[in-house]
């Protein structure tokens, strides 16, 4: 197309079309636009016109009257789909062609205006591209798209039904150039993995999360981009006619229709609430996008692990680059970059000294278990481009002067991640100049080498004969209002500092009150690096916890909040649950006695319902009782994130538990439960086990001191005839006597999936016993069987000790 001519592009069916669009005028507020009656010059009885999911609106006035005759839009680089009762193609008596009106003048704004979105690309895909991090924050690859998993069965119609892949991208480019061989003949450009990818069982979900992200590389693939020394060929130049082989190099296994599919499945997902089409939405659709941060990472890394059992990761190896920045990279740019018999040569040495390495991760675990060949691995450690990890141990008694080798090969080496076992370490006989503060002032210029980024060192101390017991306790003074507030300025601008504890402690106390929380939330505000903070007993009250509510509402690391008896009450939990709603970081909520009761469980339910980050959630003691666990139990119908639930003792008794049931029938997320105290009685217990015969991902369920007794127990030893998914039940407690054990034990012949099984103060007697001891003749998945605080006696007892089980009496 000449920029002579300007077009909209037409669907109907598996047929497109050209048609005319006509300059804006003051009446379109000089937006192009496309008449309806060309259209239906060609298509009579053409109707329902869309784009991708998105009804397409007639053009109104400023008093929104439509106007006349009727038009759409021009949507550039976008199809307009219709339907129509008939096929066919348009007729010849009316050519489509453009207006002689139309003015050059309007057809460059509109080139302009697409250049200027393209603009807006560009400036995404470079916050993404020259985002660095540091080694420990980037523990998977974290350039994706998403590709639909069988392009040939892709329906158009119905565009949200359709499944999708992840697929990791190799981050090669100037990095890797640098070190390739010259005569090899490997492109250097951003491609896809050779990976099959993993299933989106959710893509929905999942793109409402990472939605833009993906969104933006999918269009740096489409588009192609050239930033900080990263090559993209555009995708139409890849697959073209007669485009040069080493053009198309790692990109042609992508389909440009396979990304239109997907950014079409986005676009449904990012506008669906948006109905004003004359805007630019694709470059609307960008708005707010930020690069993948750690807590995005954390998320996806346990997506990864649920679907990556071997840990391939998409088949890539992780490298940092000659200017201290973590690639992931595939294996062809690996081997081209860290010459491949030097690689087998390091793994070498490695072996001899009977360590392992692992290129995927540049990481050596070693345990030296004498001097001999330690020079030779300082030697190929100080060379390695590509270890950033050791764990090493030291299993002779060497000194002072070994670790001063040590130290001089980790200056020379890239190692940035360093776990160090000195427990054999002993000071130097034969030499007056090593002594014993020498060691520490060698640790301390490691610790203070600017490489290093993580340190783990286990040391050794050997007491005075005369000593019975030597401890060592490092303990702070309470944290008063100065304090606190020195170290929210020091947390408003840290960059490294990713876990804060301020928990009361024995007698340590850090009650930092709601002031103390009000100048913590500041600085949360601001920070970037925070993942965890702990402020259990620290008496911030209601005041305290609707100030923190205020800065979740816009932080987006903190992954995990500790609020454990605060006195946060119902007004705090209703201020978190408002917070839930919008923030998508944090993972682990921590209320166990805070007296929330039933208020405050009703406005958690509705955070749950729209909350899809949190993964873990601790209530208990906090007098929620049935109609507060109600509400809860019924937003874990449709919430799909939540794993961990925790409400010990909150009286939910045994409505609370036949709502549970009828919600785990349903909630396919929940891995834990537990319901410890809650009086569920015999009734509940039934419930649940009809329940436990449907749900197919609870693995563990407490029920401790539920007063479930004989009948409860019958019913949930039937459950565990079809389940196959528990492996942890806690019925301690409960009162189920022999006759309970006796209809546990059945069910254990079965059952292959339970690992631990808590039977303590049952008022199990030598028949109960019995039957169990049988079952585990013909069981044998049960590792774990706890009997304490029952009435077998020695008789009892006798049963078990030929059993592979560990049974506690």
């Amino acid at each position: 197309m000449s920029t002579d001519d300007l077009w909209q592009q037409l669907q109907s069916g598996h047929k497109t079309f050209d048609i005319t669009v006509y300059p804006g005028d003051g009446d379109t507020q000089g937006v192009p636009y496309v008449l309806l009656e060309d259209i239906q010059d060609h298509f009579p009885d053409a109707a329902n016109f869309m784009c991708g999911r998105r009804l397409v609106s007639y053009m109104r006035d400023a008093n929104k009257n439509r106007l006349m005759p009727l038009r759409f839009a021009h949507l550039p680089g976008m199809a307009i789909t219709f339907s129509t009762s008939k096929s066919g193609v348009p007729q010849e008596s009316a050519p489509l062609s453009p207006p002689l009106s139309y003015s050059k003048d309007n057809q460059e704004k509109v080139i302009e205006k697409a250049l200027k979105r393209l603009a807006v690309i560009q400036g995404r895909v470079e916050a993404i591209l020259t985002q660095t991090y540091e080694l420990h924050e980037y523990p998977i690859p974290r350039l994706f798209i998403v590709l639909p998993k069988k392009p040939s069965n892709w329906d158009p119609v119905n565009i949200l039904n359709n499944q999708f892949r992840l697929h990791f991208l190799c981050e090669c480019g100037e990095h890797t150039r640098a070190l390739d061989d010259k005569s090899s003949k490997i492109q250097h450009h951003i491609h896809v993995s050779k990976h099959d990818g993993y299933d989106l069982q959710r893509p929905k979900e999942f793109f409402q999360k990472y939605g833009r992200y993906i969104l933006t590389l999918l269009e740096m693939i489409k588009y192609g981009v050239t930033i900080a020394g990263i090559v993209i060929p555009a995708l139409a130049a890849v697959s073209a006619h007669g485009a040069n082989d080493r053009l198309k190099g790692p990109l042609k296994a992508i389909s440009e229709a396979d990304v239109n599919q997907a950014i079409e499945y986005l676009q449904c997902i990012t506008d669906k609430d948006s109905d004003d089409l004359i805007k630019d939405n694709q470059a609307e659709s960008f708005a707010g996008l930020k690069a993948l941060e750690g807590a995005g990472l954390r998320h996806l890394e346990a997506f990864i692990k649920s679907k990556d059992n071997h840990r391939v990761l998409g088949n890539l190896y992780r490298i940092i680059s000659h200017d201290g920045h973590v690639k992931w990279i595939c294996i062809d740019h690996f081997r081209s970059t860290y010459q491949q018999n030097e690689q087998q040569a390091f793994a070498d040495i490695v072996g001899v000294n009977g360590g392992s390495y692992d290129p995927r991760l540049g990481e050596v675990v070693i345990n030296l278990e004498s001097k001999f060949g330690v020079a030779q691995l300082y030697g190929a450690l100080a060379k390695a481009k590509c270890v950033d990890e050791l764990d090493i141990t030291f299993s002779w008694k060497f000194s002072t002067s070994d670790l001063q080798e040590f130290e001089g090969a980790l200056k020379e080496s890239r190692i940035s991640i360093l776990r160090l076992d000195l427990r054999r370490f002993q000071t130097s006989h034969d030499s007056k100049l090593f002594s014993e503060s020498t060691r520490y002032e060698i640790l301390s210029r490691i610790i203070e080498h600017p490489n290093m980024k993580i340190i783990h060192m286990v040391l050794q101390m050997t007491s005075p004969s005369h000593l019975r017991k030597l401890s060592f306790e490092l303990r702070p003074d309470s944290i008063g209002r100065n304090e606190l507030e020195l170290l929210a300025e020091a947390l408003k601008t840290s960059s490294t500092l990713t876990t804060l504890t301020l928990e009361t402690h024995f007698d340590v106390s850090n009650s930092i009150g709601d002031e103390g929380a009000q100048v913590l939330s500041e600085a949360l505000k601001t920070n970037s690096t925070l993942t965890t903070l702990k402020l259990g007993g620290s008496s911030i009250g209601e005041n305290g916890a609707v100030v923190l509510s205020e800065a979740l509402k816009t932080n987006s690391t903190l992954t995990t909040l500790n609020l454990w008896s605060n006195s946060t009450g119902e007004n705090g939990a209703v201020a978190l649950s408002e917070a839930l709603k919008t923030n998508s970081a944090l993972t682990t909520l921590n209320l166990r006695s805070n007296s929330i009761r039933n208020n405050g469980a009703v406005s958690l339910s509705e955070a749950l319902k729209t909350n899809s980050a949190l993964t873990a959630l601790y209530l208990g003691t906090n007098s929620i009782g049935g109609n507060g666990a109600v509400a809860l139990f019924e937003a874990l119908k449709t919430n799909s994130t939540l794993t961990t639930l925790n409400l010990w003792s909150n009286s939910i008794k045994e409505n609370g538990a036949v709502a549970l049931s009828e919600a785990l029938k349903i909630n396919s997320a929940l891995a834990t439960l537990d319901l410890g105290c809650n009086s569920i009685r015999e009734k509940g217990a039934v419930a649940l086990s009809e329940a436990l015969k449907i749900n197919s991902t609870l693995t563990t369920l407490n029920l401790w001191s539920n007063s479930t007794g004989e009948n409860g127990a019958v019913a949930l030893s039937e459950a565990l005839k079809t389940n196959s998914a528990l492996t942890i039940l806690h019925l301690g407690g409960n009162l189920i006597k022999d006759n309970g054990a006796v209809a546990l034990s059945e069910a254990l012949k079965t059952n292959s999936t339970l690992t631990t099984l808590y039977l303590s103060g049952n008022l199990i007697r030598e028949n109960g016993a019995v039957a169990l001891s049988e079952a585990l003749k013909i069981n044998s998945t049960l590792t774990t069987l706890n009997l304490l605080n029952n009435s077998i006696k020695e008789k009892g007892a006798v049963v078990f000790k030929t059993s592979k089980c560990i049974t506690t009496f």
